[in-house]
């Protein structure tokens, strides 16, 4: 398929009304890109009861998973932690705590204070998204530790696999190293040790078109499209644009289409739909697109967040 053709076919990419998206998304977790942070690290945990996973959905770096289990005004060796818990021993959730880091050592009793009154003002505002969710009287926005694996996880304990089935099928996700792979249902794997991952508003710039070749494998048409939105102010310009979409293209095959249209997903039931890089890249299959011809859209989160 030409680029002519490539662009008269999904041109209505350009028409699409959500210019953006949020990842993971849900009822609750969608809620979190507006909370009043300023530059500190925000984790939301979430621990089932009877098991020791404990998953974490963040805001700028992640937290260390032992800082999970305690409370209160926490300091280490580099930073400063304040820990509190916003749902406890509620049916099936042991715990979903909120954790903000000051990021760097708090040497006096000022800082503490600034610390803590942003701190406690980010519990307040997190704390007033959750009642406004079960409101609804809905439990399961705050299961998200069911929502989120890691590869590992996933291919022994979702799809069932020996430990030989498990190293082949790891290859293309350690070969083209995402972030995490976002499934159609919601669910998140993420290619790491962890099952955490970062929350995100993700602004679409463009499309890149392919098309499949026994020969050649899957080959890039490069970028068809361009968005006409101006996304300055959210600091992403051209140049950035560019960076970002370059980290895909230069080895399409590899980081991109042999993720998506992976034999691995014909054992399970959700599928693909979208792979992150580096946490500020989101590619998505456009829904029509299939192995042979398609476009993947581009979203890019801003470098401000």
């Amino acid at each position: 398929m030409s680029r002519k053709d490539h662009f008269a076919k999904y041109s209505q990419i350009y028409g699409k009304a959500r210019a953006k998206e949020i990842v993971p998304d849900g009822p609750f977790v969608r809620q979190l890109n507006n909370i009043p942070r300023r530059n500190y690290d925000v984790g939301i945990f979430f621990k089932p009861n009877r098991s020791s996973r404990c998953v974490q959905v963040h805001l700028g770096n992640p937290i260390p998973k032992s800082v999970c289990l305690q409370e209160g005004f926490l300091e280490s060796d580099d930073t400063a932690f304040l820990s509190r818990t916003i749902l406890n021993k509620f049916r099936t959730l042991d715990f979903m705590r909120v954790i903000i880091s000051a990021g760097d050592v708090l040497e006096s009793k000022t800082e503490r204070i600034k610390f803590l009154k942003t701190a406690q003002r980010v519990v307040d505002v997190i704390v007033r998204k959750a009642k406004n969710v079960m409101h609804l009287a809905e439990f399961a926005p705050f299961r998200y530790d069911r929502r989120v694996s890691t590869l590992d996880e996933f291919l022994v304990k979702k799809l069932k696999m020996d430990e030989i089935s498990v190293e082949a099928a790891s290859i293309p996700f350690l070969v083209a190293d995402p972030e995490y792979i976002l499934l159609a249902n919601g669910d998140v794997i993420v290619v790491g040790d962890e099952p955490r991952v970062s929350q995100g508003e993700f602004h679409l710039v463009g499309g890149i078109g392919y098309t499949f070749d026994k020969t050649e494998g899957a080959v890039s048409e490069g970028r068809l499209f361009r968005s006409t939105t101006d996304l300055t102010p959210q600091g992403i310009d051209e140049a950035y644009i560019d960076g970002m979409i370059q980290r895909v293209t230069e080895d399409f095959q590899n980081n991109m289409h042999s993720l998506i249209f992976a034999d691995v997903w014909k054992k399970g039931k959700a599928k693909p739909v979208g792979v992150n890089f580096g946490g500020n890249l989101l590619v998505k299959a456009e829904p029509s697109s299939e192995i042979w011809t398609g476009v993947f859209e581009v979203y890019i989160k801003s470098p401000k967040t």
